[in-house]
């Protein structure tokens, strides 16, 4: 994903706001009783709960999918418990699979994503349901093999953490998942925002690095390029 960057102007469009919050897993698990955060999951949540083996990666799916539903819920105006999930896939412009979009009871909808590694989840929302977004965080680990990952062009470990980044939150964003055929960047730019295109979407995206812990890299991307981040950690 790399080009010939051209600076271009914000377009005359409403700028849309987008939220993101750190989740730090530890103490997100400690500060909430097991069964309040099992009780807000659905059927889907908890079987795939069931099946993680491993206490310490139930706890991390807990405490992430508390702070995530509780978060929806308070957008929503509704407890985090009734908050739904329907999917729509960006590729093949199908229902009931694909990326899911959070949904209220009277049928009020959300664009959010979610993304976890390591110790912490980022979690993204934005103020507009018609601006979809996504968010990838990924832990950098030295000695990484980039050979084997079509959207990293190489170079030093933390530059492909974030070029890893940029492109799941872009194809996050657009619900078509990754392919062998990465995102790539057009050569525009919007202040800190640089447009994209993604495989299987006809529009453009735009995608820019977001404040995280050390040793971890973290992207977000939208279907605006007038979009406002703004950043905060997760209290429950």
């Amino acid at each position: 994903m790399s080009v010939t960057l051209e600076a271009a102007p914000l377009s005359p469009t409403r700028t849309v706001g987008v939220r993101i919050w750190t989740v730090a897993t530890a103490p997100a698990a400690a500060a909430v009783p097991y069964d309040e955060a099992y009780a807000v999951l659905d059927a889907s949540e908890r079987a795939r709960l069931a099946g993680m083996r491993r206490v310490g990666d139930r706890m991390r799916y807990l405490a992430i999918h508390h702070a995530f539903r509780t978060l929806l819920g308070r957008r929503l105006g509704v407890p985090a418990e009734e908050v739904s999930f329907r999917r729509h896939c960006g590729k093949c412009r199908e229902d009931g699979h694909g990326k899911p979009r959070p949904v209220g009871p009277d049928g009020r909808d959300l664009s959010a994503s979610l993304s976890h590694s390591g110790a912490y989840a980022l979690i993204a929302l934005s103020d507009s349901p018609g601006v979809e977004v996504g968010v990838d965080i990924e832990r950098v680990r030295p000695h990484m093999d980039w050979s084997a990952i079509p959207c990293v062009d190489g170079g030093r470990t933390t530059h492909g953490f974030e070029q890893w980044t940029r492109a799941e939150a872009l194809v996050k964003a657009a619900g078509t998942g990754l392919s062998r055929t990465p995102p790539r960047y057009t050569g525009r730019v919007f202040g800190a925002w640089r447009a994209a295109t993604v495989p299987h979407s006809a529009q453009e995206w735009y995608v820019r690095s977001v404040r995280c812990p050390d040793g971890y890299a973290a992207s977000v991307a939208s279907a605006s390029a007038d979009t406002r981040v703004s950043t905060a950690a997760w209290r429950s």
